[in-house]
């Protein structure tokens, strides 16, 4: 008997650690939102339709270079220090997607098409220097082909950042394909959100490096507002994919495919060695079929970096956006 009130006890006393702990990361997620909103935007605001949309454009005349960001709750973050380093006699665009960070929510669902359309809205009410360059990394990279199936006079150029492939079963087995494709895990996400537990998942988004002081001043302090529009995206993916699967060519856009090379760069999350084997095969085999999308392309291969190139080797990037720019300025 004694034992069973002794079990109750502590039960009890756990259950009010844990409703005091709640009540201490609501007020402390509160308190966060509230000093969040008095940090100024680094870009500009244009009105897309029904909503405002935030940008950053550095630099001047054509043409113009637009960064695409990942599935990444970032949103432009993600290429601020690659446009601070490039130089400033073309312009540079980077932007966060609706509901990401700065931007508005807006109405329009979250389809391929629909961001294309937002993202062309945004690039005329700014007025960027046609034509454009699109670089767009992992999920960007797929959002890249509805822009250029839509608006295709206005393409130059498109370079993939390690990109997604959308029809990636095609190259991994059904276990392999199921894990990759997982996703988030959506309602903790939103619990941990709202209790101020998200910021501490995601803390360290950025390497501890100078070049990256500013993205780590912000971020995790702004990630509450991007946590709804990215799990929206995520609720999207399979449709997305499905449609830019079936966009399957650029035409004779120039295409560079800058792809990782790092051998272990799945270490941490596939122990399964043999599960890891055949998605390095896959993810090469699936990079090379993406020169397919251009008669005239070229892949770069980056041995000493994981999926966020941006982040392990930035220079490669800045060296294939500049090469691309000649390319396509060249008289």
């Amino acid at each position: 008997m004694k034992t069973i009130k002794w079990i109750k006890r502590v039960l009890m006393a756990l259950l009010l650690i844990i409703i005091l702990l709640l009540i201490a990361g609501f007020i402390f997620e509160k308190i966060s939102r509230s000093n969040a909103e008095k940090i100024q935007p680094d870009g500009q605001f244009a009105e897309v339709e029904n909503h405002k949309m935030h940008y950053l454009q550095e630099g001047k005349g054509g043409p113009t270079v637009v960064f695409e960001t990942a599935f990444d709750p970032a949103g432009h973050l993600q290429w601020y220090h690659i446009q601070q380093s490039l130089p400033k006699n073309y312009t540079t665009f980077s932007y966060d997607r609706s509901g990401i960070l700065w931007s508005e929510r807006g109405t329009h669902p979250k389809t391929g098409e629909k961001m294309a359309e937002e993202l062309h809205i945004l690039l005329e009410k700014s007025k960027a220097p046609k034509p454009y360059i699109l670089v767009g990394h992992s999920f960007g990279g797929m959002l890249t082909r509805f822009f250029v199936q839509k608006y295709p006079q206005d393409v130059a150029g498109v370079i993939l950042v390690d990109s997604q492939y959308p029809a990636d079963e095609k190259f991994l087995s059904p276990e392999m394909h199921k894990m990759v494709n997982q996703g988030l895990p959506g309602g903790i996400l939103k619990f941990a959100n709202t209790f101020g537990a998200a910021r501490l998942m995601f803390k360290n988004m950025f390497p501890a490096d100078p070049q990256y002081k500013y993205q780590n001043s912000i971020m995790p302090v702004l990630l509450y507002k991007s946590a709804d529009a990215t799990l929206e995206e995520q609720d999207h993916m399979k449709s997305i994919k499905t449609e830019a699967a079936a966009i399957s060519s650029f035409g004779s856009i120039p295409l560079y495919v800058i792809t990782a090379g790092d051998k272990a760069r799945y270490d941490s999350f596939i122990k399964n060695q043999k599960l890891k084997k055949e998605m390095l095969e896959a993810w090469d085999k699936m990079q090379k079929d993406l020169l397919n999308l251009s008669t005239d392309s070229k892949q770069i291969i980056v041995p000493k970096s994981g999926h966020y190139i941006n982040q392990d080797q930035p220079k490669i990037i800045e060296e294939a956006v500049n090469d691309m720019v000649k390319k396509v300025t060249v008289k």
